[in-house]
C-alpha cells in the first residue's frame, strides 16, 4: 500500500506539470493578442495615410467609369429591308409577351432616356414646344416586349423583334411609344394633348415626319421612291411618305366627348408594305 508520504509527492509532481504547461499555455495566448492588436494597430495606420487614400479614390473613379461605359448602348445598324422585316412581324400580330433585356437590346434606363430624347427632338421642333420642352414627366412606365407568333425570318436574329412600350404622362400630356429594342429607334408615336382655351394649332406634318423618322431622309436615295400625299377626312389630316419597302405616316385629329373636342391626337408610324 503507497505511503502517505509518497502519496504526496506524486500530487506535487502533478501540480508542478499543471502550472508548466499552464503557464506555457498562457503566455502564447497572450503573445498571439498582443501580435493581432500590434497587426490591427498598424493595419489601421496605414489606411489612414494620404496614399493610400487616393489609391482608392482612383479606383472609385475608374469603377465609375467603366459602369459608364458598360451602360452607354450602341445601337444595332438598321436598313429598310431589316425594318420591314421586323415591322410585317409586328403588323401580323401575335400573342405579346413580356421578357428580360436580351444581349445587344437597351435596358429600361436606356430606353426611357431614348425616348424621352425623341419627345424632346419633336417639341424643339416646334411640335407642342411648350408642354413637352424637358420632358418633366409626372409619370413614367416602359414594357419589353415581342411577338409570339410562327412568322419568323431565319436570317434575322431573334433579340430584332423585340420592342419597348413606353408611357410618358404630364398634366394634359400622354405620349406612348413603341421603340425598338435593339437600334433605339422610334417607329411608332401617339400623342394626346388636352385643348385649353387657346385655338388648336394645325401643324406641319411633313415637317415634324423628319424629325421623327430621319433615318428615312437619309436611306430615300437608294431605299425610297418619296411621295408626300395629304388627306382631309374627318377632321383628319394626314401625310405619308411611301417608300419601296416602308411608308411612314403622320396625322393629325380631334378627339371629342358629346360632340365636344376634347383633346388633340397627333400618331406618327411606321409600316412594312
Amino acid at each position: 500500500m503507497m505511503s502517505k508520504s509518497r502519496i504526496c509527492t506524486f500530487a506535487m509532481f502533478l501540480l508542478a506539470i499543471c502550472i508548466i504547461f499552464g503557464g506555457w499555455f498562457l503566455t502564447e495566448r497572450l503573445l498571439v493578442k498582443h501580435e493581432v492588436n500590434f497587426l490591427d494597430s498598424t493595419g489601421r495606420i496605414e489606411v489612414r495615410s494620404e496614399e493610400i487614400k487616393l489609391f482608392a479614390e482612383n479606383e472609385q473613379e475608374n469603377t465609375g467609369e467603366q459602369l459608364t461605359q458598360q451602360e452607354e448602348f450602341y445601337g444595332h445598324e438598321m436598313n429598310a429591308y431589316t425594318r420591314a422585316k421586323v415591322l410585317s412581324v409586328w403588323d401580323y400580330g401575335g400573342k405579346e409577351l413580356p421578357h428580360e433585356p436580351m444581349t445587344g437590346q437597351m435596358n429600361m434606363e436606356q430606353a426611357i432616356d431614348a425616348g424621352k430624347k425623341w419627345v424632346e427632338t419633336m417639341a424643339a421642333s416646334g411640335f407642342f414646344t411648350d408642354k413637352l420642352q424637358g420632358c418633366e414627366f409626372d409619370a413614367t412606365k416602359a414594357t419589353l416586349c415581342t411577338i409570339d407568333t410562327p412568322r419568323r425570318y431565319t436570317d434575322m436574329e431573334e433579340m430584332l423583334y423585340s420592342y419597348w412600350k413606353l408611357w410618358f404622362v404630364k398634366d394634359g400630356v400622354s405620349v406612348e411609344l413603341m421603340l425598338h429594342a435593339a437600334s433605339g429607334e422610334v417607329w411608332k408615336a401617339k400623342f394626346t394633348v388636352e385643348i385649353g382655351d387657346e385655338p388648336v394649332a394645325t401643324y406641319d406634318l411633313a415637317y415634324l415626319l423628319s424629325f421623327a423618322f430621319p433615318f428615312m431622309e437619309i436611306e430615300q436615295e437608294s431605299d425610297y421612291d418619296v411621295i408626300w400625299s395629304t388627306v382631309g377626312e374627318d377632321g383628319v389630316d394626314a401625310v405619308s411618305i411611301e417608300g419601296q419597302m416602308l411608308s411612314a405616316l403622320a396625322k393629325q385629329y380631334l378627339l371629342q366627348i358629346n360632340e365636344e373636342p376634347t383633346c388633340v391626337g397627333l400618331d406618327f408610324g411606321l409600316k412594312a408594305k
